[in-house]
């Protein structure tokens, strides 16, 4: 685990309305089509994919995904925009299988017990194409 400070992060994203879980996975599939289409898929990409509702709180067909791409402020791009919440986060490298990811999000309310997080706020997976062709992302949990 190391720590980094996020600020004045934008992105331009989808979302899935519903559901997590197969259809999440193919907004991610678009969403990256979609920067392929555009020459926005390249080795400066980063993209996030963000839960944004509880599923033990937020009924099934209103819990909110994001997948977005981070942009800067001279980006062009027919998708729409929104700010990553600043502050400090702690970045997990996590395998990118079905089973890396189950188990890291089984182990939060343990990791929990040692650092101090920020449930206000959402936990954002990273995805670089150096960390995807590795078969890893990161998990980014926003802290107090």
């Amino acid at each position: 685990m190391k720590t980094e400070k996020f600020k004045n992060i934008t992105i331009a994203y989808m979302r899935n309305i519903g559901e997590y879980g197969s259809k999440n996975k193919e907004l991610m599939e678009t969403f990256k089509d979609f920067l392929r289409i555009n020459n926005l898929f390249n080795h400066e990409a980063v993209i996030l994919g963000i839960a944004l509702d509880n599923p033990k709180m937020v009924s099934a067909d209103k819990l909110r995904y994001d997948v977005g791409l981070i942009i800067d402020e001279n980006h062009t791009s027919s998708l729409v925009r929104r700010k990553i919440d600043d502050g400090t986060y702690a970045i997990f490298e996590v395998p990118h299988t079905m089973k890396g990811i189950q188990t890291f999000w089984e182990s939060i309310p343990k990791l929990a017990t040692y650092l101090s997080v920020d449930y206000e706020k959402p936990i954002i997976e990273r995805y670089t194409i150096e960390k995807i062709n590795n078969h890893l992302c990161e998990f980014c949990i926003p802290l107090k």
